[in-house]
């Protein structure tokens, strides 16, 4: 806006030379030298304005660029998908309430995210491994040996569809948390895999500490534990029904030698 009123002066300095002729030369007015001091000011405050003026233009494009930048961030977290390794364990519910408790353990590859994970990559360090008793002899080396196969860094997984879980059994509860037989007892999982889109790779790293799982709370499923108690109601009722056929047929027989 400063160069447009100094463009604007200008123009009616020129008018108004056409019009009254030389009149800053009158007596008491500016010399020509003091007129060219002044535009040559005004021309530089204009350029001086001009260039902050660019400046501001320049700082929010790079604002809006980092904006941009930022929301399409928050697009790609909210539809990338999200591979996640992981231990599990499952409790075993039995009949007998209070008995201690016991389960399965395995480790669990899935897809939380919201879309395909392709060409996935598992590495694991150290390879997994567990205890003999867990399987019939000679049986654990086989087992571990296919499990380890999707965990060496080749693509195992092209395409890892979202809720997908596969699981792979890796032992028992409560003997596999408490061995001290030097069995590893943290695993370090690298995952790397891509999402639609050619330029998007991701690649997270999980933990799978044995000390820490451990820990986790197993509940007992409410369905589960109505079912066994349904199975022990039901094993008292046969036996109460095999009881008064019993007592029935002993009743039967002591009246037949009665009549006899």
């Amino acid at each position: 806006m400063i160069a447009a009123a100094v463009i604007g002066v200008f123009l009616l300095f020129c008018l108004s030379v056409a019009v009254w002729g030389p009149w800053w030369r009158f007596e008491g007015m500016p010399t020509p030298e003091e007129w060219s001091a002044v535009f040559g000011a005004s021309a530089l405050i204009a350029l001086a304005f001009a260039w902050y003026q660019i400046r501001q233009v320049d700082q929010s494009n790079k604002a809006l660029i980092a904006s941009n930048e930022v929301a399409r961030q928050v697009n790609l977290e909210a539809v990338r998908p999200r591979v996640q390794v992981s231990l599990e364990a499952t409790r075993s519910v039995t009949k007998v309430r209070g008995a201690p408790v016991r389960g399965t353990i395995h480790i669990a590859v899935r897809n939380t995210g919201a879309s395909s994970a392709n060409n996935v990559r598992l590495s694991v360090s150290p390879p997994f491994t567990s205890l003999e008793t867990f399987f019939q002899p000679g049986m654990m080396p086989e087992h571990f040996g296919e499990v380890n196969k999707f965990f060496d860094g080749s693509v195992r997984f092209p395409t890892l569809s979202p809720g997908k879980t596969y699981i792979w059994f890796l032992g028992r509860a409560p003997d596999l948390f408490d061995d001290e037989t030097g069995v590893p007892r943290r695993w370090e999982v690298e995952a790397e895999y891509s999402g639609t889109a050619s330029d998007e790779s991701f690649r997270d790293t999980f933990i799978l500490d044995m000390d820490i799982e451990k820990r986790i709370e197993l509940p007992v499923d409410p369905l589960d534990r109505i079912g066994k108690d349904l199975e022990v109601v039901g094993g008292e009722l046969g036996k109460i029904t095999s009881a008064v056929s019993r007592g029935l047929s002993a009743v039967g027989s002591a009246v037949g030698k009665i009549r006899r």
